[in-house]
């Protein structure tokens, strides 16, 4: 869903590369990962069958089968959450190669969850799925160069590294430290290089309440191109979710609350049902109006990538397909900010994408701003100004710099956070490693002075039984001893901590 509005926060205007990430078409299509948010005892795979029709007309039985490790079972609810927010990091990186870098935390941060160690854990199991699981398929892709349908079997990611991603101590290159990363793989990296992708409003994603909410927003997001109105059989759209219920009663009254979530929010004007007149029935969506928004450099494939494509959009196709991940990159945030396609893509092939990238952010700060240098002539000036590399305004670089500055400071506490955590990570597991007496013995010491001042002074007999009360109060659990470990290190960094 692509957002031409610029929003206003705190006097800046609000990052759009935040917003609109990338969602690769066939996994948009097909399902990879239950509804649910635990392991489903006894269910190995996710199955799909489904019939189309080719360019001639001719009947295609489409075959998708998602199959799960022994060890680590299907993809759940999470892991869905989780391959959108790996793909936004992707997205930012422009797809340049298989290997993403990432922390946990960012992660999170895309997610809109807290970080924790549950959380971090949780991403840890994610990753384990995500990894593992395989993905068969018959006569579900479109092979441009051969025309015709095709079989594929495939993982989704390839490995991962995944570290605990030590901050350095001060005077140590916190470059040459590991950072967590996972690799595509090599199928689902070419499919997107070849520009099976379509953008998706990961604030709107993340702002829905369920699963079902969240994979019927993907599932129809890449259906609403140059549309109004889209319309699936009911039994279809179940196994396409998937829904695991076996009667229409059932699957439509899973289905009400998302669909009331989805028209509360502005994605659907409506939803109905019409009888198919075989016995079964189809789902009407209509979209809103407002929500048709021109897309020059967007197109469907249709419903499936094997109908005939209009000339001037198969020559779109191939012309975006010549560009580079970061030509591409700067000639769609371009186009969202009003200059033709055309000359989007000569600035996009003369200029470096880093010049491109500055001059949109200087423009959508003047934007959000609403600065009279700008004019009447917006998509104009961003021309001009990448043309003739124009100098930030004193006031842009200066709230740069304060946001630069505070942008140090947050680093600086999550590097703290990371290190700190780890620190809390390492004296839990070495919990055994020492001795109750030692545990306890600054404790057991500052009790002693203060008893001393007071001026009452303890007897051997009496310290021996508070001794014995403070080892008796140690705790139990590894959540305790988190707990417990974690009042030893202050949550802000100290001052000496680079």
């Amino acid at each position: 869903m692509r957002r031409t509005a610029t929003s206003k926060c705190d006097g800046f205007t609000e990052n759009k590369e935040d917003i609109i990430s990338k969602d690769e078409m066939n996994l948009a299509e097909f399902p990879f990962t239950l509804l649910s948010r635990r392991v489903i005892s006894g269910q190995k795979t996710i199955e799909v069958s489904q019939q189309v029709y080719d360019k001639n007309r001719r009947v295609i039985k489409q075959e998708w089968i998602v199959t799960g490790s022994e060890k680590f079972g299907l993809p759940l609810a999470i892991d869905e959450d989780v391959y959108v927010a790996l793909m936004q990091l992707y997205k930012k990186s422009n797809f340049k190669e298989r290997r993403i870098f990432f922390s946990r935390y960012e992660i999170l941060k895309i997610m809109g969850k807290k970080p924790s160690k549950r959380e971090y854990d949780i991403i840890e199991q994610s990753l384990n799925r995500l990894v593992t699981v395989s993905v068969v398929s018959k006569n579900a892709f479109w092979d441009n160069k051969v025309k015709s349908y095709v079989g594929k079997a495939f993982h989704l990611f390839e490995s991962y590294d995944l570290y605990d991603e030590k901050p350095g101590r001060k005077g140590v290159n916190q470059q040459a430290l590991p950072l967590s990363n996972v690799v595509m793989s090599e199928f689902l990296f070419n499919s997107i290089k070849s520009g099976y992708i379509k953008n998706l409003d990961i604030r709107f994603y993340f702002s829905l309440e369920t699963p079902l909410s969240k994979r019927l927003y993907r599932y129809l997001d890449k259906k609403k191109y140059h549309k109004s109105r889209f319309e699936v059989e009911l039994l279809k759209l179940a196994s396409l979710l998937p829904i695991q219920d076996n009667y229409p009663s059932q699957i439509k009254r899973r289905l009400s609350k998302s669909h009331d979530e989805l028209i509360e929010k502005g994605f659907l004007k409506s939803v109905s049902y019409e009888d198919t007149g075989n016995g079964n029935e189809k789902v009407i969506y209509v979209f809103p109006q407002t929500s048709l928004i021109k897309e020059d450099m967007k197109f469907e494939l249709e419903e499936q990538f094997g109908f005939e494509l209009l000339a001037s959009e198969k020559e779109l196709k191939e012309d975006k397909m010549e560009l580079s991940a970061d030509e591409l990159s700067a000639l769609e945030q371009l186009v969202q900010r009003g200059i033709t396609e055309a000359t989007a893509r000569n600035l996009a092939e003369i200029y470096s994408a880093e010049q491109i990238q500055k001059q949109v952010e200087v423009f959508d700060w003047l934007i959000g701003n609403k600065s009279s240098l700008v004019g009447k002539n917006p998509a104009g000036f961003l021309r001009k100004a990448i043309e003739e590399d124009y100098q930030p305004p004193k006031e842009y670089l200066e709230q740069k710099d304060k946001r630069d500055k505070e942008q140090k400071k947050e680093d600086r506490r999550e590097r703290w956070r990371r290190y700190r955590e780890e620190l809390i990570r390492q004296n839990t597991n070495n919990w055994d490693k020492v001795s109750p007496e030692r545990r306890i013995e600054g404790r057991l010491s500052f009790w002693i002075a203060s008893e001393t001042m007071k001026g009452r002074k303890p007897t051997l007999e009496q310290i021996e039984i508070k001794k014995q009360e403070l080892i008796d109060g140690l705790p139990q659990t590894d959540e305790e001893r988190w707990e417990y470990l974690s009042q030893n290190y202050p949550e802000d960094p100290p001052e000496d901590f680079e």
